[in-house]
């Protein structure tokens, strides 16, 4: 197999036999495709994976190049991941900000929240979608059992309800692929999701997540710092991409979105900065409540109220030229991620808001669980089509993604209102949290954790 032309050719017929074909080529196909190459389970195995577009090239993503508005946090057990498939150096070798910091506050009060690892262990790195896609697909040159096929879009699958058929894959080329397993990694509209029948609950917020590339300004030079605050559209979060660069994720209503993407450059920054810094929606008697509360509580160690130093966010200075870009944010969950000869993977299988910014983390979640699964299917000799194989997979990865899924659904309707009863119970709630050093720490310990 060979890279030409950033393309990894595949030298089958057209109409052909695959052990397993991943639909999709994004974050979390190409890292399914990485980890099935890297299983020494699958070394006999033959691997297809269908991108209907092209990989990223990452010489896109040198020093001094732009960056792109799409970026997403990693946990440190994704970064586990990246490091076992053999990429995590790739990546990091061009851009990755390493976040020390998760900062947290209301526009309603003063309620706040703080998470923080040791002096050297990191929150999170925020890096750009395309610099993962492509430093994913490099990887994939170096695994005989893969091959890939770029600018293949799908027109129609076909599941069988038995393991005495195969799935079929077919191509607007026309082009007929037969698989034992169909793997959706197809992203949130996804055609193998369709096909397959699988009951799937979803919503929309009605809220649009606007993004962009802002330059900012700190009062100490750094940028170490992720910061997100609640206001009653939605969050607005910046994510350190540089120590002068920032890139932004801003929850609100579609007409607003759309509204904030249309204006000048300036009032666009006049406007963020006001969300981000405005007290206008403060409510005194909840904030007297928080100080009085702080004084009682044995735990808190600082003084009174907010501290002065590593509480305010950057001041934004400017935005980057045609770096405003925005999409609807939903709420989606298939009843079961896998059925005969087929199973789903991150968008295709979950969607949650990104407000915590676990939904990718979540897809590479489902690609450690599923080629675990997938590996022990073939070691003893199973189907790997077979639903005693891949209920385990389902069981395991419902469990781990449905209690974050739900949770970050809940706060986010939890913080779309500055109703005074309401706003008082969170502000109370999310200080106290804050306050309980032992507790947040074992949480904060708990899903950085390296699984």
């Amino acid at each position: 197999m060979k890279l030409a032309g950033g393309t990894v050719s595949c030298a089958r017929n057209a109409s052909s036999y695959y052990d397993a074909v991943i639909v999709g080529g994004g974050m979390v196909g190409n890292a399914m495709a990485c980890s099935l190459g890297a299983n020494k389970s699958f070394t006999s195995k033959n691997v297809l994976l269908l991108d209907a577009g092209r990989s990223p090239s990452l010489s896109s993503f040198e020093s001094g190049a732009p960056f792109n508005n799409r970026v997403v946090a990693i946990s440190p057990t994704s970064i586990d991941t990246f490091k076992k498939l053999g990429v995590w150096e790739r990546i990091s070798s061009h851009r990755a900000k390493k976040v020390k910091r998760l900062f947290v506050f209301d526009s309603c009060s003063t309620s706040e929240i703080e998470f923080e690892r040791g002096q050297q262990e990191e929150v999170a790195y925020i890096i750009e979608n395309d610099l993962i896609v492509g430093s994913l697909y490099e990887k994939l040159s170096e695994y005989k059992n893969i091959d890939v096929k770029t600018e293949a879009k799908v027109a129609e699958c076909s599941i069988p309800n038995g393991l005495e058929n195969m799935a079929t894959i077919k191509l607007e080329n026309g082009n007929v692929i037969e698989t034992s397993l169909l793997i959706g990694a197809d992203g949130v509209n996804s055609k193998v999701r369709q096909s397959s029948n699988l009951d799937y609950s979803t919503f929309n917020y009605n809220q649009h997540g606007l993004v962009a590339i802002v330059n900012i300004e700190t009062s100490n030079g750094k940028n170490e710092t992720a910061w997100q605050r609640f206001t009653t559209l939605g969050p607005v979060a910046l994510l350190p991409l540089s120590d002068t660069v920032s890139g932004l994720t801003w929850s609100t209503s579609p007409e607003e979105a759309q509204r904030l993407k249309q204006l000048p450059p300036d009032q666009f920054v006049d406007e963020l900065n006001h969300a981000l810094f405005s007290q206008d929606d403060q409510l005194p008697y909840v904030n007297q409540a928080i100080f009085a509360l702080n004084r009682m509580n044995p735990f808190r160690s600082e003084t009174f109220g907010r501290k002065a130093e590593g509480t305010t966010p950057p001041h934004v200075i400017t935005v980057q030229d045609k770096s405003r870009a925005s999409f609807p944010l939903g709420f989606g969950n298939a009843h079961s991620y896998i059925t005969t000869r087929c199973a789903l993977i991150g968008d295709s299988a979950h969607r949650m808001h990104p407000l915590a910014g676990q939904g990718v983390n979540l897809g590479w979640s489902d690609v450690q669980i599923l080629d675990k699964v997938l590996g022990d299917a073939v070691r003893e000799g199973a189907d790997i089509g077979s639903v005693t194989y891949l209920r385990e997979y389902d069981s395991a990865a419902q469990k781990h993604n449905l209690p974050v899924m739900v949770s970050v659904d809940l706060l986010n309707r939890l913080y779309r209102t500055d109703a005074p009863a309401v706003v008082a119970v969170r502000s109370l709630g999310l200080n106290t949290f804050n306050s309980l050093g032992p507790v947040k720490r074992f949480l904060m310990n708990y899903l950085s954790a390296h699984r």
